[in-house]
Order: C-alpha cells, then sequence, then structure tokens
C-alpha cells in the first residue's frame, strides 16, 4: 500500500517497533505510554427482576473483585430492541481491574505486572467472583445466580486506557513534555489516538486525530494541550 500522506493512529508503544528509523528520543517517548490493563465481564441473565426489586441499576463495589456491576445501556440498533420489561433477558456488564501491592515499583512497572495477573487469572475466579458478588448484591431482591445466569463471558483488556501520568512517579511536566515528544510528526506520518493526548477518553482521540490532519495539511497549531 502506498499513499501521499499517513495518520497512524495506534498503540503508541508499538510505533517503535513498526517504525524503528524513528530518532532514538521519539522511541523512548512512545514506549513511555505503558496502557491500564482491564476486564470487561458480560453476564447474560434470564430476567432482570431482582434490580428493579432492589430499585438500583448500578452498583458500586470498590472494595470487590468488580467494582462496577450494572444493567446494560439501553440502546436499539436497526431490528434488535434492548430489554423494555424486567420479565425478558437482559445483559449486565462487570468491570474487574487488576492490582496488585507492590510497594517501590513505578506505576508503568505495576501495570505491566497487573497485566500478567490479568493474562493469568483463570476463568473460573471470573465466575466464581460474578456468581458470589451478585448473590450478595441481589439475593434479598430474588437473585439465583444458578437459575439465573444463562452465560457469563470475560474480555481482557491487556491493553486498555492511555497512561495519563501519575504525580506520584512522573517528573513535574512530564505529561506534556513527553506526549509531545511521542507525537512530533515525521515527514509524512502524523500521529493520532487517543494515546497521543495521554488521555483513554474519546474527545481526547477525536482532537487528536483533527490535530494529525491540520499538520499534514499545513495548518497552524492551535492552543491547547492537543496541538503539542
Amino acid at each position: 500500500m502506498r499513499a501521499g500522506h499517513c495518520v497512524l493512529a495506534c498503540y503508541q508503544s508499538m510505533v517503535p517497533y513498526v517504525m524503528p528509523e524513528l530518532a532514538k528520543a521519539q522511541r523512548e517517548a512512545l514506549a513511555q505510554n505503558v496502557k491500564a490493563p482491564l476486564a470487561y465481564v458480560k453476564v447474560a441473565v434470564r430476567n432482570w427482576r431482582p434490580w428493579v426489586a432492589r430499585r438500583v441499576h448500578e452498583i458500586g463495589n470498590p472494595m470487590g473483585f468488580y467494582s462496577r456491576l450494572k444493567l446494560d445501556y439501553p440502546v436499539s440498533l436497526g431490528d434488535y430492541r434492548f430489554p423494555r420489561s424486567p420479565d425478558e433477558p437482559m445483559v449486565l456488564h462487570l468491570v474487574h481491574v487488576p492490582t496488585l501491592s507492590a510497594p517501590g515499583l513505578d506505576l508503568r512497572s505495576r501495570l505491566r505486572a497487573a497485566r500478567a495477573k490479568l493474562y493469568d487469572t483463570p476463568f473460573d475466579t471470573f465466575e466464581r467472583h460474578a456468581r458470589d458478588e451478585l448473590t450478595r448484591m441481589l439475593g434479598p431482591g430474588g437473585f439465583d445466580a444458578d437459575r439465573d445466569i444463562a452465560a457469563i463471558t470475560v474480555n481482557r483488556w491487556g491493553h486498555g486506557y492511555s497512561y495519563a501520568g501519575s504525580t506520584l512517579f512522573d517528573k513535574e511536566g512530564d505529561d506534556e513534555k513527553i506526549p509531545a515528544a511521542a507525537r512530533k510528526r515525521v515527514g509524512r506520518i502524523a500521529f493520532a489516538n487517543a494515546d497521543a493526548a495521554w488521555d483513554p477518553y474519546v474527545h481526547a482521540a477525536i482532537d487528536e486525530a483533527r490535530r494529525a490532519v491540520d499538520e499534514l495539511a499545513g495548518k497552524p497549531k492551535k492552543a491547547g494541550k492537543a496541538s503539542g
């Protein structure tokens, strides 16, 4: 494939392997974006009456295996219609963020170790905690894991949210200096993606895409974090 210009929008830590000809300083800056791991677990249930009985649609559980448990988002697409009645089947959204106690380790090292821990965690562990925590939270509303759970899927997101900086471990100003060095245009290649802003959310990805296109189009830089 050939093109006159390119916007490279991908996991930034991979760029040095794709473009080994980059200057050393830029390769090192790109490699600093170590993403946070997490797991999204989907639990299909035969109905969601216990949630109505407990009068909740989302539960925060900061000390548990799953930090967030909720009814799935009410989205209808085409012929698919989200469940409107508590008597209908529903998908539950559970979030697990792997962590570890490692005094002395910087945040990037912790994230790498947590990623390994996530990959080593067997499906049985995810299932056991889903059944246990849902039962303890929703059991008083009539939830029965053996009866109500139809299926469970575990989606391991080893390279999840873009690195957002840490005031405990990063030098002051690194959250501006390193991303700016990492996303510096190289010839006809401009860099985008949320990683380029060290911000894991979609608005950052949109801003970075606009900046990258403007760079290739020769438009003047705009003030702000995303401009570099």
